[in-house]
């Protein structure tokens, strides 16, 4: 009987299912099977919201079950995660502008308080690269030595830091501290790097709205020197194995693929200018180069046996979803 069966599934809740990356993660853990999923929206009668999650999710959203939560709320938190066995955070403040701090650390707070509550077993928590990668200069890894798990940005490095990283940084500080506190179940924190690809949605924009500006002819010439990114699918699948591998408990993972050339991304693309893309083809002042902090990413690769996509793929399917969707 199948709702035996389900009964029988231990509980995930993803917080920020209609994020970029929450609806990703969402979709890994349905597709798995093993797990009864449930997801906190702000509002679950917001259909301008969870169109995109039905669309995606095609046949799997209604196995999904959404619940009211906010990260400003923490009862609202502690109340969405009742029952359940795994918590995956993912829901976080990402704007460019100014105050993410609070809200990132309250909320991760209410999430660990949560965990406590409910007797969670596992917590996997997207942190991210700008948690690590902003140390004070004297402190940076000098090349050949690579950014790896054990560097931590630091907010109060004299060089300043951007309230963005200074959010992700303190959130994932106040999850191991809270820990530390508090012990009884296993936190894994997951950090990516800039994140690409096609996801059910577009949550706050950033990766899409970079993909739309090459793509939608705001750009009249291809820019120079490089970027790192990630495809959003294997990020999402690290969350799913972070949960599922007893060797993942209590670590940090990075998530990052390489760094490309952009004019290489851009000359990936320009195929699409056929399907009514406007991709620029002539190169901008510059000099091509991959320089850039060296990123190692050893660790999600042998431990939670991840194998990167190929940026080029990430790109392209990422592309043709937005073609698809009809939003160049």
């Amino acid at each position: 009987d199948a709702t035996l069966m389900s009964d029988q599934k231990p509980l995930v809740v993803v917080t920020g299912v209609t994020g970029y990356l929450g609806s990703a993660v969402c979709l890994t853990l349905l597709k798995d099977g093993s797990y009864k999923v449930r997801g906190t929206v702000r509002s679950t009668s917001n259909e301008q919201k969870l169109a995109p999650l039905k669309a995606g999710f095609g046949d799997l959203f209604s196995q999904l079950e959404l619940v009211e939560a906010d990260l400003n709320d923490e009862a609202s938190l502690v109340a969405a995660c009742a029952g359940a066995t795994y918590v995956v955070h993912t829901a976080s403040p990402f704007n460019f502008n100014g105050d993410c701090t609070g809200p990132a650390v309250a909320g991760t707070n209410a999430v660990m308080k949560a965990c406590t509550t409910h007797k969670v077993k596992k917590c996997v928590i997207t942190s991210s690269c700008a948690a690590m990668q902003a140390p004070a200069k004297t402190d940076a890894p000098v090349p050949p030595k690579m950014y790896d798990e054990t560097c931590w940005s630091n907010p109060d490095r004299p060089e300043g830091l951007h309230d963005y990283m200074k959010s992700k940084t303190l959130a994932e500080k106040a999850a191991w501290e809270y820990q530390k506190a508090n012990p009884g179940f296993d936190i894994t924190t997951i950090l990516p790097g800039f994140i690409m690809g096609p996801s059910p949605c577009a949550g706050d924009g950033s990766s899409v709205g970079w993909m739309k500006a090459v793509l939608d002819g705001s750009k009249t010439e291809i820019p120079r020197g490089n970027m790192g990114f990630v495809d959003v699918r294997d990020v999402a699948l690290a969350h799913l194995k972070a949960l599922q591998l007893p060797e993942a408990a209590n670590e940090r993972f990075i998530l990052f693929n390489e760094r490309v050339l952009l004019k290489d991304v851009y000359g990936w693309l320009a195929k699409y200018n056929e399907k009514g893309a406007k991709v620029p083809t002539r190169l901008g002042e510059g000099e091509d180069s991959l320089a850039g902090d060296l990123i190692d990413n050893t660790k999600s690769r042998t431990v939670l046996k991840i194998e990167y996509t190929p940026v080029e793929k990430t790109m392209c399917e990422h592309a043709e979803l937005l073609i698809a969707q009809g939003q160049i």
